[in-house]
Order: structure tokens, then C-alpha cells, then sequence
């Protein structure tokens, strides 16, 4: 007999909570420029008796989380508004936000808002590196503009005058190969290269090449 009440236990159907969302998880593409993203996430009260949203947290501070009302009776729709502002963050980016209802205070709903934020500048690979006592060959690395990005690259500067870097433009501006050579490889040494921009105009940005010989 307790056999049989604990196998019904386990297969019994799970109770969702009394809000019935249109969809968990939205999924949004960025484009060249956007500095934000805002997905609106909508839900209906599918129970029989009032609900509360008690706490509404977000997995950063780079994203936000905003609710007209607290309140809704059996039947009435509400929507949560999550706005994700990028800031320095690019590539696949995936944010939650869990929803805890006083019918349900100890299982949050997960909400997920991901995007794809395109980069304006391509370091491929972002790495270069020797190991210690490695022969002293030259190494290379591209440095491309993302596609719709009006950017341009205006230079390349390197905090260490021992590793050396030689500059060969593929397509000037938009794309350029960088040969590296350290001086030696018997030690330890270290490199960054800082490649600096024009985009965005308001204030462009430096972006960073690691070499090292470890």
C-alpha cells in the first residue's frame, strides 16, 4: 500500500501556480547600435482566488524588472516588463528573472530574456601566447569590423616595447592582420595590445589583445 501511494506521488501531475504565462523565455537578436533590449513577458491569473506578486529579482544589475501592479484577481492579465541594457556586454548574453507569487513562495517562476548583441570589432583569437623556452616564431591575429557597424580601426599601440607587432591592412580601416614576435621566450613576459576606435562616436572605445609568453 505505501508502494502504491509514494508511485502515485512521484507521477502525479504537477500543480503549476495559479499565473499561466504566454511564454518563459524570449529570445531577441540585437542590432548595430541598440544599447538595449525589452521584452514584455504577459501572464493571466488561471486560478479561482486573488494572487500576488510578492518579489520580482533580476540575475544583474544591467537588467531591470518592471510591474504596473501587484495585485490580480482571478482572470485579469498583467505583463512584466524586463529591460536589459547592454553596456560593455556583446555576444550571447542570457538574463532571468524570477517571479515569486504568494501562492507559490518558495518556487519562483524563471523568467529568461536572451540575446544576441553583435560586436563591433572581431579580435579572432583574442589570445596570443608562447609557452616559456618555445621557439621564438610569429604569431598572428585579425582584427575585423562587425558586419553594420560604420566604425572604423584608427590604430595599434602596445604597453611593451619587447613584444613587437607589425601592422598589415587587409582592407584599411574595416580589417587588418597583426604579426606578433616576442623578443625572447625564455621568461615570462606579457603584452597588451590596445586597439583603438571611432565608434562610438559619443565615445569610442580601445579594445584589448592579450599577449603573453607563460
Amino acid at each position: 500500500m505505501r508502494l502504491i501511494l509514494l508511485a502515485s506521488l512521484l507521477f502525479a501531475p504537477r500543480v503549476f501556480a495559479q499565473l499561466h504565462w504566454d511564454a518563459l523565455e524570449q529570445d531577441q537578436k540585437a542590432k548595430p547600435g541598440d544599447k538595449e533590449a525589452v521584452a514584455q513577458f504577459h501572464f493571466v491569473n488561471s486560478g479561482a482566488s486573488a494572487i500576488k506578486i510578492v518579489n520580482v529579482h533580476t540575475s544583474c544589475g544591467c537588467t531591470t524588472a518592471a510591474l504596473a501592479k501587484d495585485q490580480f484577481a482571478p482572470g485579469e492579465a498583467g505583463d512584466i516588463q524586463a529591460r536589459f541594457t547592454f553596456g560593455s556586454h556583446t555576444g550571447h548574453q542570457e538574463k532571468t528573472i524570477a517571479v515569486t507569487t504568494s501562492d507559490s513562495p518558495n518556487q519562483p517562476t524563471l523568467l529568461r530574456l536572451i540575446v544576441d548583441i553583435p560586436q563591433a570589432v572581431i579580435l579572432q583569437p583574442e589570445f596570443v601566447f608562447w609557452k616559456v623556452g618555445e621557439p621564438v616564431d610569429t604569431k598572428k591575429f585579425r582584427v575585423a569590423i562587425g558586419e553594420g557597424f560604420s566604425a572604423k580601426v584608427l590604430g595599434v599601440e602596445s604597453d611593451n616595447p619587447d613584444i613587437h607587432f607589425v601592422v598589415n591592412p587587409i582592407t584599411p580601416g574595416k580589417e587588418l592582420e597583426v604579426s606578433v614576435t616576442p623578443n625572447e621566450t625564455k621568461r615570462p613576459q606579457s603584452a597588451t595590445l590596445l586597439i583603438k576606435t571611432d565608434y562610438p562616436p559619443e565615445n569610442p572605445q580601445t579594445y584589448y589583445e592579450y599577449v603573453r609568453v607563460q
